[in-house]
């Protein structure tokens, strides 16, 4: 019998410039993120903000820089139809795992 899952959504929110963050969101989450402007992201993971700060190398120690990953437990605004549709799309969608 398979575990059924639901995503978080994550806010990840680096300075604009870093582009070590950007590489491994792409590399670590390729279907799986969304940049609202630079240095800020919407992520979609089953797991941890410790999980995820693992993955993108922002734990103390690692190589990407400084971040900060926020679990999102709702959300309002206003922003590119692009990012609600993505929002909508990826939030609730069970995973197996």
């Amino acid at each position: 019998m398979a575990i059924v899952t639901f995503p978080t959504l994550f806010a990840v929110m680096a300075d604009p410039d870093n582009r070590n963050i950007a590489g491994i969101l792409e590399a670590e989450f390729p279907e799986d993120y969304i940049q609202i402007r630079p240095g800020q992201w919407f992520l979609v993971f089953s797991g941890t903000t410790r999980q995820v700060s693992d993955k993108l190398k922002v734990t103390p120690g690692n190589e990407a820089g400084a971040a900060v990953i926020v679990s999102v437990n709702g959300y309002y605004g206003r922003t590119s139809s692009q990012v609600w549709e993505w929002v909508a799309a990826k939030v609730g969608k069970p995973t197996s795992v």
